[in-house]
């Protein structure tokens, strides 16, 4: 997979969750990911539930590096400053290092870990 590739992917993800998209979530996260962030550890179906009161008036990736890849897997990992609307939502504002694993499952890439780290 190339990197252009992946990055799409991880911004299809962030879109749905910026538009609060459950079902876009899904299409890129199994139902069974590891899902952990900000401390809460979750799968990926309950996370996709958490989507629909999401958060997220803008964001930001830089530094985006493949730090492992094979034909049927890739883990990326990132920095991600994002903005909120609702001030009462501020502890999910801000600059996090984040690290996805992806897999090729069925012919589709789904992500299959995710966790993140305020900076």
């Amino acid at each position: 997979m190339n990197q252009d590739k992946i990055y799409h992917l991880e911004m299809k993800l962030w879109e749905a969750a910026k538009n609060r998209n459950s079902q876009a979530f899904l299409e890129v996260v199994s139902e069974t990911a590891v899902m952990v962030c900000g401390g809460y550890r979750c799968t990926g179906k309950e996370y996709a539930e958490i989507i629909a009161l999401f958060d997220c008036e803008s964001y930001t990736i830089d530094h985006f590096e493949i730090v492992n890849e094979s034909d049927d897997s890739a883990q990326v990992h990132y920095e991600i400053d994002v903005e909120v609307k609702d001030e009462a939502n501020r502890d999910m504002a801000g600059l996090f290092h984040v690290t996805t694993t992806w897999k090729k499952i069925d012919s589709i890439w789904k992500v299959v870990f995710n966790m993140d780290q305020r900076i």
